[in-house]
Order: C-alpha cells, then sequence, then structure tokens
C-alpha cells in the first residue's frame, strides 16, 4: 500500500528549510498578511461549498468498472493507495470512463513513492482533459511534482486558481496541503500561513487531529519574524482577521516557546499582557514558563539609583566557595551592610547564574532590569566569554572577575580585571625548572589550566604528569584524595597547582599524610601556585619550598588580623574573621572600582531611553577614569585596552622550622 498525502516526515523537511530565509521588512511582511485575509476569504468559501451537491468527477461506463473502481476511490479517501491495483484496473478498463481519474490516482502513488518523473509521463497523457474535477485533481498532482523536484514557484503559480474551485472533500484537503507546502517551499511565508489555516479548517473531522498536528510542525519551522507580526494581526482585528482560533492557538504556543528558549521577557510579556494570549492558549509548560517570564524583570531599561549587579556562580563546591569570598570582598568595598539604604550608599543585587548561555543572559537581564548599571561577574572563562558577549551586545559595563577567551576580549563595554592563567603558569613552570625539577604533578581547575600548563610544559622542557582535577573524588576509603605517593613512584620531584586555595589546601594536606610516613620524601621539593591557589605558610609542610605568584597584596601571608602588615587587609579580617583569597581581594577590587563609577549618580531612577542610556555612559567612563587603591595588583585603575594591568612577581619561601 502507497500513502497518498505527503508523509509527517516530509513536512518536516519542508518547514526545516524555512528557517534559514532572511526576514522581510515590515513594508512587505504587511502586504503579504492583507494578501493572506483575501485568500482566507475565497479559501472560506471552499470550504462552505462542501455543503452542496457533489457532481461526480468521473463515471464509469459498466457496472462492472464502477464496481472494480470503487474500492480504489475508498483508498483515495483513506489517503492509501495500492499501484498495483490501480495499474491492473487500467489494464483491464483502458477505455473506461474513470480511467483518466486512476491515472491522476496513479501520478500521486508514483510521486510518494519518489518517482516525479514517472508520475510527469502519467500525467502527460491527460494534458487534453476537459475542464472538470479530474483535471483540477491532476493539476494539483502536477504541483506536487513540480515542487518536490525544486520548482515550488511553477508550483505554486499552477494552484492559484484553483481556490474555490475544488469541493470533493478528499481532493480538497490535498489541494489546500499542497497550496501550504508550495507557497512554504517558494519562501512565501506569510501566503502559506493563510494556506496553513485555510488547510486545518477544510480538514475533516476524522483527520483534523493529524492535520493540526503537521501544521503545528509546520509552524516550529517558521521564521520568528513572519509568526510574531502575523499573530500580531491577529490579535490586532480579532475574528476580521479570517484566522481561525486553532491556528492562532499553534502560532501563540510557537511564540510562546520562542519566547521561553530565548529569556524574551519582552515578546513574554507581550504575549501575556497587550495580546491577551493566557498562559493556557500558550500550551502545558511552556504557558507556565512564559508567566514566570513574563513576571521577570528581563528586558527592562532602567538605572536605580547606584546600584551594582553581582551573578554568582553555584554550580559546584569549589564555584560556590569563591562566590562566598567575592561576595565579603564586595560587601567590603561597598561597605555592606552599614551603608545600605543611605543616600550615598550603594546597592547590591545578585542572581545565580544558571546553566549555559541561556541562563547566564537571563541572569544578566534581570540584574540589569533591577536597576543595576554596572556588573560583577565571570568566575571562570567559559562564564566571562558569555558574559562578555552580553555586555558588548547590551552596553551594560560588566567587570569580569576571570580573563576570556580571546575572541571575547571586549572592545566597548565589558572590562577584565581577572588574570590570565597563561601568563601564572608560563612563570611558574620556568621557576619549576630553575629549581632542577624536570618531572612535576599537576593539578588543574579546568581544561584551559590543563592547556595552558601544557603549552608552558614545551617551552622549558619540563615534563608535566598526567593532570589531576581539583574536584577529583575519593577513590578509596582512609587513602589521600590525590595520588602522591603515585607522583613520587612517577618521578615527580614538584608539584605545580592552577586552581582555587581550597584545592592547594586539600592537596597540601594529602602531602602532609605522605610526609608523616615518609618524612624526607618531600624534602625540598618545590611546589608552584597561581595566585588564586595561594595559602598562609602555615599550611605548607615543612621541608615543602613554595613558589607563589603573586600580585598587589596577593596572597595574603596573614592567619589573623595582627599578622596584617596592610591596615586595610587588617580590618577585613577583624570585620570578617577570614584571611582574604584572591576571589576576595578581587571581588573587592571590582567593588571599589564600582563604587567609585557610581559616584556621580543621582538617588533616583532613570527608566526613558535617553536617562538610561545617559547613566551607563557615565558609569562606563567612570571605570575607565577611576584611580584607587587595588589589592590584586600594584596599578591604580583600568588600562586603555578595557584590562587592569598587572605585574606578575614570583614570591619564593619556605615554612618556618
Amino acid at each position: 500500500m502507497t500513502p497518498a498525502f505527503g508523509s509527517t516526515k516530509k513536512l518536516l523537511a519542508v518547514s526545516g528549510t524555512r528557517a534559514t530565509r532572511a526576514r522581510p521588512t515590515r513594508a512587505v511582511a504587511a502586504r503579504f498578511v492583507a494578501t493572506g485575509l483575501v485568500l482566507l476569504a475565497s479559501l472560506a468559501a471552499c470550504s462552505r461549498s462542501a455543503r452542496q451537491p457533489k457532481p461526480a468527477a468521473t463515471l464509469s461506463n459498466s457496472p462492472q468498472a464502477a464496481a472494480a473502481f470503487a474500492p480504489i476511490r475508498e483508498q483515495w479517501r483513506n489517503r492509501k493507495l495500492d499501484r498495483a491495483a490501480i495499474v491492473e484496473f487500467i489494464k483491464r478498463y483502458p477505455t473506461d470512463g474513470a480511467v483518466p481519474l486512476a491515472k491522476v490516482y496513479d501520478a500521486f502513488a508514483l510521486i510518494e513513492a519518489g518517482q516525479p518523473l514517472q508520475a510527469d509521463g502519467v500525467l502527460a497523457t491527460l494534458e487534453n482533459q476537459p475542464p472538470g474535477t479530474t483535471r483540477d485533481l491532476a493539476t494539483v498532482a502536477k504541483a506536487r511534482a513540480l515542487r518536490l523536484q525544486g520548482a515550488p514557484q511553477s508550483a505554486l503559480d499552477s494552484l492559484r486558481p484553483l481556490v474555490g474551485k475544488i469541493i470533493d472533500d478528499a481532493d480538497r484537503e490535498i489541494f489546500l496541503e499542497e497550496l501550504a507546502l508550495a507557497a512554504l517551499a517558494a519562501r512565501d511565508d506569510y501566503e502559506a500561513l493563510a494556506y496553513l489555516d485555510a488547510w486545518l479548517r477544510g480538514a475533516g473531522e476524522d483527520d483534523r487531529e493529524i492535520v493540526r498536528q503537521k501544521i503545528g510542525q509546520i509552524i516550529d519551522g517558521l521564521p520568528r519574524g513572519v509568526l510574531e507580526q502575523t499573530y500580531r494581526a491577529m490579535r490586532e482585528r480579532g475574528t476580521a482577521s479570517g484566522y481561525g482560533p486553532e491556528t492562532q492557538r499553534l502560532v501563540a504556543a510557537r511564540l510562546a516557546h520562542i519566547a521561553v528558549d530565548t529569556n524574551d521577557a519582552a515578546l513574554a510579556r507581550w504575549l501575556l499582557d497587550v495580546s491577551g494570549t493566557s498562559a493556557a492558549q500558550a500550551g502545558g509548560d511552556a504557558g507556565l514558563e512564559l508567566g514566570e517570564l513574563a513576571t521577570s524583570r528581563r528586558g527592562i531599561s532602567i538605572v536605580s539609583g547606584k546600584t551594582v549587579g553581582l551573578l554568582l556562580p553555584t554550580r559546584n563546591r569549589e564555584l560556590r566557595d569563591e562566590a562566598a569570598d567575592v561576595v565579603r570582598g564586595v560587601s567590603w568595598a561597598l561597605d555592606l551592610p552599614r551603608s545600605a539604604g543611605s543616600a550615598t550608599g550603594v546597592r547590591l543585587v545578585t542572581r545565580d547564574d544558571g546553566e549555559g548561555e541561556g541562563g547566564t543572559r537571563a541572569a544578566m537581564e534581570e540584574l540589569a532590569g533591577e536597576g543595576a548599571s554596572v556588573i560583577i561577574g565571570g568566575f571562570d572563562r567559559k562564564s566571562a566569554d558569555r558574559a562578555s558577549a552580553w555586555s558588548e551586545q547590551s552596553g551594560v559595563p560588566v567587570l569580569l572577575l576571570s580573563a576570556p577567551s580571546a575572541a571575547h576580549m571586549p572592545k566597548n563595554s565589558a572590562i577584565v580585571l581577572g588574570e590570565r592563567v597563561e601568563r601564572e603558569l608560563t612563570m611558574l613552570v620556568e621557576a619549576l625548572a630553575r629549581h632542577g625539577v624536570k618531572t612535576s604533578a599537576f593539578v588543574a581547575d579546568t581544561i584551559e589550566d590543563e592547556s595552558a600548563g601544557k603549552a608552558a610544559e614545551a617551552k622549558n622542557g619540563l615534563v608535566l604528569l598526567p593532570p589531576a582535577r581539583c574536584d577529583l573524588a575519593l577513590a578509596e576509603a582512609g587513602k589521600t584524595r590525590f595520588p602522591v605517593p603515585a607522583w613520587f613512584a612517577s618521578g615527580a620531584q614538584g608539584w605545580l597547582v592552577s586552581g582555587p586555595s581550597g584545592c592547594a589546601s586539600d592537596l597540601l594536606r594529602d602531602v602532609r599524610r605522605v610526609l608523616e610516613q615518609r618524612p624526607r620524601s618531600a624534602e625540598g621539593k618545590p611546589m608552584a601556585l597561581t595566585l588564586e591557589a595561594g595559602v598562609p605558610p602555615s599550611e605548607v609542610p615543612k621541608g615543602v619550598l613554595v613558589l607563589s605568584a603573586s600580585a598587589g597584596l596577593v596572597p595574603v601571608a596573614a592567619t589573623r588580623p595582627e599578622e596584617a602588615h596592610d591596615d586595610d587587609v587588617r580590618q577585613f579580617m577583624e570585620r570578617f574573621g577570614v584571611r582574604p583569597t584572591y576571589w576576595t581581594a578581587i571581588g573587592r577590587d571590582a567593588g571599589v572600582l564600582a563604587r567609585t563609577a557610581l559616584a556621580p549618580l543621582p538617588a533616583d531612577s532613570a527608566t526613558d531611553v535617553q536617562g538610561v542610556t545617559q547613566r551607563r555612559a557615565i558609569v562606563q567612563a567612570g571605570l575607565l577614569a577611576a584611580r584607587v587603591r587595588l589589592w590584586t595588583t600594584d596599578d591604580m585603575g583600568v588600562g586603555k585596552d578595557r584590562v587592569l594591568p598587572r605585574a606578575l612577581r614570583l614570591v619564593t619561601w619556605t615554612p618556618p622550622k
């Protein structure tokens, strides 16, 4: 048995090609929408004519031929054809009056079997067919063959004259389907949407659900601009738009999914508030998410007094620890919570950075919608890339705590405060080599750390053992988490650590345990630590030489306030009771720069475009002009390249005996 109608798979293939079409201008869009409304009126008349008496498309010459043809006609109406039965009928009754219609059915069967050229040959024998339903259906079959052979515009042109003429139920459904698919393939998206509506309304009750699913799949592939402009016309004109309620629901549901998938709060608000679309109309989970999105602050343009946004990661323990340190540093710089609510105080709002690009974008739009005119974020390279891209696109300044990749270095809005790990690891590997290390263990936090370590290794002739990750799980109870004994067995003469200070502390704890059993195994062996990995001397076992990257006041060696040589650091430790880590220090620097840039802003809010733009420009200029004392660098401000300059030093020390 051969299906007489296009399969869902083929419909999806057609609709999938639509996404690459260039977006039409608004004027063209309006013209096509208007055209669609006129077509809808004609097609509605076509549907209404089904109630009139149906003329016989073709009559057999004999009762025997009529009886033989009846099953074939029923197969056509059931949307399945047995081509062998059709060919047998034509062979058995070659001069019967039903043969022309049988040939049309045969052409459809050949097309669905992937043989459009053979179908053309069959249809060529019907060129002199007189006007009537058989000739009209032959035109539809020819149009389908043209579309599948890459000539959709010719197919569409041949079908348009049939609008309002075909009245048989089965014939009309296949005509409306082919009309819509030809318009889609010809890239007449607005016209196609009108035909899809007519197809859905013209479908019989038995087929309506199948047709609705097919049309829903096609609508999923239409460009957003087409759907949005057409739906606006639907909502503005109501029933006068000519579109049926089912089509409107399908378009609304698709737009709801687009709004949720792209975190487009403005579209969500329009769908729910302006257009009158309900969550139920949007459909299922998308409707619920649409409501949440519409009530969020995303997409709202506002600058609210002196507000700083802070984007915090919570994906794993290490990131949560870093986030807590940054919050302490930012709070110290902004004098929170003591200055909260004062006329000159700075307001801090926070958001979880979510998952992936969509989550980061949504969170940053929420922060901007809360009135933040500068945002702090980007705890690792991937999130820094996403934050930098959003900042450059939105124009909202973002202070990046980690350096982004070269492709996402800022040009206009974002500012890089974090250090490039490549510079640190190059310096540290050189230091290890100078201390006679030929083979070193390597502990890394990210894939970027691993790549940078390998690059530094190649330059200095030092061999790095396969890296162990900072989040390495404990393999066996009672054993060390890091494979310290295995490293010694492999000839490791030192360690290179690129990760948070907690990671370095865990490694040192494991080294200490091994040293308790083999006291002289690590004597004189150097451990090289990045800025982020810096630890106080009290955590280092005796005999281990520390090679620590240093910049500004980092790493802070003091473990108690009275040990701090810097008054600001001492006061911080007195208030918070902890030693400031690298992440604390860079959070503090971000907060100081933000506070300085926000100082000229008034306490009220700006919501108009001009006011918002002016205040953001003031903050942007203030960030570049600020000259303040910082903890993570000896420099006092951001460079012209929008990067905080930082001279790296190497600090060498051993714990007291």
